[in-house]
């Protein structure tokens, strides 16, 4: 697993800061008369659709050997 390195720029942190822009700038737009309400509705599901599936591949890349359970049985020499 160490050797498939991917590079992590996609964050959760990252993610977080383009929705905090994305569910501000829309409504601004709209008051502003650049886009209508249902043309904005339209964004809006684009942008949750593209963050969703992002989400699965950013999970993906910080899987770790970390996150899975190990069980270990101890075993008596004498046996």
């Amino acid at each position: 697993m160490d050797d498939f390195e991917v590079p992590k720029w996609w964050t959760a942190e990252r993610r977080s800061w383009l929705y905090k822009i994305a569910v501000a700038a829309v409504p601004l737009c709209v008051s502003v008369g650049i886009v209508t309400g249902d043309i904005a509705q339209l964004i809006l599901n684009v942008l949750a659709a593209v963050l969703g599936v992002s989400a699965t591949g950013m999970a993906l890349t910080n899987v770790t050997p970390d996150s899975v359970f190990k069980i270990a049985v101890e075993v008596d020499e004498d046996e």
